[in-house]
């Protein structure tokens, strides 16, 4: 909740064809590099990303991050290297792709913890492989509506192999899953992103569970607390490192002030005071310079943006 790790996007690519699957257009199937909101060439850019991001650990995920073991492999080595073993590092995988070779590759690079999609058979295996590394060991599924059977027999399933946790989210529609879900009759709740129903079952699942006499950890993640939380409060810590001194910083977004066609003898005193910083035919100032520039400046316009580099602007006023 404190959007202390970045996601290090480590591929696109993945031999699951999961229906459900919300990647976007520009990540499905892709082989492309990603560190929160940052498309990346290579470690030393999300090294960079995760220090603009304050971040204490990263989760790796994709597609599939075994599709790529080498490169994922090099990530946790770095990452660990740089930031030292306090630094955690989990990933997700269906585990098709997980073999003891495999494992023992990760474990010595220093992953932290392994969080497995269950899809079929072969995440059972890849599950019986993980559990005997010495890497906290998770289960994380969506939740589709009427599968509440299937996720009561997968969370008794998960207690006796010794799972340490099962983490159940909020199933979402995006521009990659939208047609796959509508086709089965899944629809958004009003006002949200997610899919109506998934939360009911995820409530009636965790009720069922506390009558059970369970070791492992349940825990759910509504579609909400993505934003609302972990992107906003991350947003927020990239913000303050990366501000720049024009910018005014609220709810994770940065915001300044654009005139133009200024009194030049204003203009030069805030520059050369440094409450305003050049751009092109205009100058850049903090909102609360607001005042001052309306009266000697003919434009002002406001703009938000999110705190990534370059920014990436939302809204002009």
């Amino acid at each position: 909740m404190k959007g202390l790790k970045s996601v290090v996007f480590i591929t696109g690519l993945c031999p699951e064809r999961c229906y459900y699957c919300p990647l976007s257009l520009a990540r499905k199937n892709k082989d492309v590099i990603y560190v929160n909101e940052a498309k990346v060439s290579g470690i030393d850019d999300a090294v960079l990303e995760a220090i603009a991001s304050r971040s204490e650990g990263v989760g790796i995920t994709g597609g599939d991050p075994l599709v790529r073991l080498g490169r994922t492999v090099e990530f946790i080595k770095e990452f660990k290297s740089f930031f030292g073993n306090k630094f955690h590092i989990h990933l997700y995988t269906t585990g098709i792709l997980l073999r003891e070779e495999v494992m023992e590759k990760l474990i010595n690079a220093g992953l932290d913890e392994l969080r497995i999609h269950v899809t079929g058979s072969h995440s059972w295996e890849a599950l019986n492989i993980a559990r005997k590394y010495p890497a906290d060991l998770g289960i994380e599924n969506p939740v589709i509506p009427g599968s509440l059977n299937f996720l009561k027999q997968l969370i008794l399933d998960a207690e006796k192999i010794g799972v340490k946790f099962v983490n159940l989210n909020e199933l979402e529609i995006s521009e990659g899953n939208f047609y796959s879900l509508k086709a089965l009759g899944l629809e958004p709740k009003p006002g949200s992103v997610a899919v109506k129903g998934s939360e009911d079952t995820a409530l009636k699942l965790m009720e069922w569970a506390l009558r059970q006499d369970l070791s492992l950890t349940i825990h759910y993640c509504p579609a909400i607390y993505k934003d609302k939380y972990q992107f906003r409060r991350r947003m927020m810590l990239r913000g303050k490192a990366t501000r720049l001194p024009y910018e005014d910083i609220e709810e994770g977004l940065v915001k300044w002030i654009e005139a133009s066609r200024c009194n030049t003898r204003i203009k030069n005193m805030l520059i050369a005071s440094e409450l305003a910083y050049t751009n092109k035919s205009s100058i850049r100032a903090n909102p609360k310079l607001v005042a001052t520039l309306k009266k000697h400046c003919k434009t002002i316009t406001y703009v938000e943006a999110y705190p990534t580099t370059p920014r990436r602007i939302l809204n002009i006023m």
